[in-house]
C-alpha cells in the first residue's frame, strides 16, 4: 500500500533515469496527460519529488505532472529496449535509454508547476520533507473535536504521508486505540507519534516496509494485516475494523480504550 515512505523510494528510483533527460516520448491513459502531451513531449526534467503521498515530475516548461497512487499504484522502470509497456498504463514517460510507466493510479494529472504547487500547498506538513511540528499541532487542533486519533493521522491535510499501515502500527507503538478522541490526546502525545513515524518512514525509504525490525513473512508488522492473530506482546487476538480503504488493526490488550 503506497504511504509515503514508499512514494519517496519511487522518487529515489525515477530520479537517475528522469532528472537532467529530454522526454523522448509520452503516452498514457490519463485524459490530462493526453491534452498535455505537448507540453511534456521534449521537455527536460527538471526534478522528482513529493509531497506527502504525491510524486511531482517537474518540466522545464513549466508544467509539472502530479501522481497520486491511491490504493494500488505503482511505476515501473524498463530498458527503451524491452517490449513495449501495457496499454492500460496511466502515464508512459520515454527518455534516451528509459521507460517509466505508472499503472493503476487514480490521479495523474499534469498542470502549470505554480497550479500543482498551490494543490499540495493544502497539505499538511510532510514527515519526510522540512517537518514542521507546530505546524502539525495547529493542524491537528483545529480538527482535533470532529475525529478520533485514527481519522487524525489519516487527514492528508493535517499531516501529508501517513496511510492506513503506519496509522496501525504507530497506534499500537504509542499504546494508543484508534479510537482514542483526538481532543484527549497532548501535544507531547502528537509529537511522539509524529517522532516516530519520521524515524520509521525515513529507515524503509526505498526498502520492504518494516515496523517490527524483523524481516521476513509475516514478521514485518505489529498488528496490520494480523487480525485474529496473537498480538506479539501480551497475546490477545488482534482485531481490525473498517473496509480495505480505511482498515484500521490494534490490539485489545495493549491498547486499550
Amino acid at each position: 500500500m503506497p504511504e509515503g515512505d514508499s512514494v519517496a523510494g519511487h522518487a529515489q528510483r525515477l530520479r537517475p533515469i528522469l532528472e537532467g533527460s529530454r522526454i523522448e516520448s509520452v503516452g498514457g491513459t490519463s485524459p490530462s496527460v493526453r491534452v498535455h502531451s505537448a507540453r511534456i513531449l521534449d521537455a527536460v526534467v527538471d526534478g522528482v519529488r513529493t509531497v506527502g503521498k504525491h510524486l511531482i515530475i517537474d518540466l522545464s516548461t513549466g508544467y509539472s505532472i502530479r501522481v497520486h497512487l491511491g490504493m494500488t499504484g505503482r511505476w515501473t522502470i524498463t530498458a527503451v529496449s524491452a517490449s513495449p509497456v501495457h496499454g492500460s498504463a496511466r502515464l508512459v514517460l520515454g527518455t534516451e535509454s528509459h521507460r517509466a510507466a505508472c499503472f493503476s493510479a487514480p490521479t495523474v494529472e499534469v498542470d502549470r508547476t505554480a497550479a500543482v504547487d498551490a494543490e499540495v500547498a493544502r497539505l499538511g506538513p510532510d514527515l519526510l520533507g522540512d517537518f514542521d511540528v507546530d505546524e502539525f499541532l495547529r493542524r491537528a487542533r483545529l480538527r482535533e473535536g470532529e475525529l478520533n486519533v485514527a481519522q487524525l493521522l489519516l487527514d492528508q491535510e493535517v499531516v501529508a504521508g501517513i496511510g492506513n499501515v503506519y496509522k496501525s502500527e504507530l497506534l499500537f507503538l504509542e499504546g494508543i486505540h484508534p479510537e482514542t478522541p483526538a481532543a484527549s490526546l497532548g501535544d507531547d502525545t502528537l509529537r511522539a507519534i509524529a517522532e516516530r513515524a519520521r524515524r520509521l518512514m525515513a529507515v524503509n525509504v526505498g526498502k520492504r516496509r518494516v515496523t517490527t525490525g524483523m524481516r521476513g513473512p509475516r514478521r514485518e508488522h505489529w498488528v496490520y494485516g494480523r487480525d485474529g492473530r496473537p498480538c506479539r506482546r501480551c497475546g490477545a487476538a488482534i482485531e481490525s475494523r473498517g473496509g480495505a480503504d480505511r482498515v484500521t488493526y490494534w490490539c485489545p490488550g495493549c491498547q486499550a480504550l
